[in-house]
């Protein structure tokens, strides 16, 4: 089988055309799929025709699958499969609504975060709901010197219990027991990709402070860097149509759901998961810890 392989932007993104995904893929094939994904940070297919055992099948060839809670939104009898939609039945939201309102990285606050997530679009809105991607690596690279000394082998602490309320406002406030299983993390705020080697900036919207400065240091610098991250440069934004599905990487990306009118467009997904890695120092940190 033959691919083709075609830029999406400047900033990051790749489509992928000429492969078949509702059957078996080829060994070769899938090995050239998965560089582009690492080549590219994000790829795109377009005319998808899936069912929910295809696309959790598909995701699992770039490696294990994350079960998301909470499980209420997962699709009934497939728990790989997340939905994340504004869609109501018999009175009940059937996805998490609103989801994703912000700038981060999929599993950012927790101890081991997501390695990649796979989104389908099922029912799409007539206006808005595109989503933005913005190019970690790119903004690491494009950092000013001092900043770059500043941060290098400090570690960020992102905080699921100070910041869900600012997230997530329409939902019910976290329990003792929620905070309890996600407690605050501290993850570097420079990043080594576990596959490419190449070093990003990581730092999303569940950022708190930086470990090592003062409070409101910390807090500007956060705020700047986040603001850095997302300039024009650094960013594709895609508009979704019914059967796309993207694929991105969390490791070495932001992305953003963008607002839209959720009570008088409706917008339906499938998102299926790929389990993480502990984050890396990069190499620069690793080499000074090794000689301290």
């Amino acid at each position: 089988m033959t691919i083709k392989i075609s830029r999406l932007s400047d900033a990051l993104g790749a489509e992928i055309r000429g492969v078949d995904l509702s059957g078996k893929i080829d060994e070769l094939t899938f090995a050239e799929i998965r560089q582009a994904w690492l080549d590219h940070c994000l790829l795109l297919f377009r005319d998808v025709a899936w069912t929910p055992e295809r696309q959790i099948a598909f995701t699992r060839g770039f490696g294990p699958l994350h079960i998301m809670t909470p499980l209420h939104y997962n699709l009934p009898d497939h728990p790989e499969i997340f939905r994340i939609s504004n869609v109501v039945e018999d009175g009940k939201d059937v996805g998490l609504r609103r989801a994703g309102w912000g700038w981060h990285s999929d599993g950012e606050d927790k101890q081991i975060p997501n390695g990649g997530s796979l989104l389908y679009a099922i029912e799409v809105p007539l206006e808005g709901g595109d989503t933005g991607f913005a190019n970690m690596y790119q903004a690491y690279e494009a950092l000013p010197e001092a900043v770059r000394t500043r941060i290098e082998g400090r570690r960020v602490r992102t905080s699921r219990i100070e910041l869900h309320h600012v997230h997530y406002p329409a939902m019910p406030a976290l329990t003792e027991e929620d905070k309890r299983n996600r407690p605050d993390m501290y993850h570097p705020i420079v990043r080594e990709h576990p596959e490419t080697g190449r070093r990003s900036l990581y730092v999303g919207r569940w950022a708190v402070d930086i470990e090592g400065l003062p409070r409101v240091e910390s807090r500007e610098l956060i705020t700047w860097l986040q603001q850095f991250a997302i300039q024009p440069a650094f960013v594709y934004v895609h508009r979704w149509r019914v059967g796309d599905a993207l694929l991105w990487d969390n490791r070495c990306l932001l992305h953003c759901a963008m607002p839209y009118d959720d009570d008088k467009h409706r917008r339906h997904m499938h998102r299926t998961t790929l389990e993480g890695t502990v984050p890396l120092y990069g190499k620069v940190r690793s080499a000074v810890a090794a000689a301290a």
